[in-house]
């Protein structure tokens, strides 16, 4: 199945078969598992809107990515994965997940990525309000389709302009960012990502705050302790072995890291949350 970059996607004749919509609370449940067997029937663009950490896994454990507040990420029709949710939430929508088809125009499906991807970061709340009046428009109008398709037309185009906002920021060092996002357990050097984008390391470093709103170290490191911590309430795994798996080779500072970021050691850590 062809892909197309989500630029592409703004500049082309395209079509979409909208076929379920899931604002989904997660004060009770914390681990969504229906696709790790099963693969995906269709594609999704799932919305984080609360401050919860949503981290994805493939079926043998390996971390995918971690979405956050604000983050919309781009789920492929076949995929076969798992989420874990962590941090607090209340009674309020946690997130959305509209199930979809996008269609070029010979009817030939397409996807955005042919992995989880993060399309974009929009903290915009008129996104909030645009998913709830797809959401409302679906649900309660008797699936008016028709209007539900072009309220999500209406979303894409906030995801498009939130896009545009980073856009200038992003381009520049892509490659070597996509590279740096996939190896958050690697602990390669920024020359390396630097050279890849064809920059200079000053330059990349700048860029990449400005994406991200994080430096490369920070973002790496946020990306480690999600991790560390779905590892520890999930696994029996040694906290050792954590510490390797996500990246440092000194469990002493993985764990003053974890300490000074979730205010219980490791050890404690995982207590608590097995006794829950």
């Amino acid at each position: 199945m062809k892909t197309i970059s989500v630029s592409e996607l703004y500049h082309s004749n395209i079509d979409l078969k909208i076929t379920d919509i899931f604002p989904e609370k997660w004060l009770q449940r914390k681990e969504f598992s229906l696709y790790k067997t099963n693969p995906r029937p269709c594609s999704a663009l799932f919305f984080v809107c609360s401050d919860i950490e949503v981290s994805f896994f493939l079926p043998d454990s390996t971390p995918i990515i971690t979405a956050r507040n604000g983050d919309i990420i781009f789920i492929p029709r076949g995929y076969c994965y798992y989420v874990r949710v962590s941090g607090d939430t209340d009674k309020k929508i946690d997130t959305f997940t509209i199930n979809l088809h996008f269609y070029d125009e010979q009817r030939n499906e397409f996807l955005l990525y042919e992995h989880i991807a993060r399309v974009s970061c929009c903290k915009d709340n008129r996104v909030k309000v645009s998913l709830g009046n797809l959401s409302n428009t679906f649900h309660l109008e008797k699936r008016n389709l028709i209007k539900a398709k072009g309220e999500l037309y209406i979303l894409l185009d906030l995801i498009r302009s939130s896009m545009t906002q980073t856009d200038d920021f992003y381009y520049p060092i892509r490659k070597g960012a996509e590279t740096f996002c996939k190896e958050w357990n690697k602990n390669e050097k920024m020359e390396k990502y630097a050279q890849m984008s064809d920059v200079s390391v000053t330059y990349f470093y700048r860029c990449f705050k400005k994406w991200t709103g994080s430096s490369p170290a920070e973002y790496r490191n946020s990306l480690r302790l999600s991790n560390a911590e779905s590892l520890l309430r999930c696994t029996d795994i040694k906290i050792q072995e954590i510490s390797e798996i996500i990246g440092y080779k000194d469990p002493y500072y993985f764990c003053r890291l974890f300490t000074d970021t979730y205010g219980l050691s490791p050890k404690h850590y995982r207590k608590r949350h097995q006794k829950e």
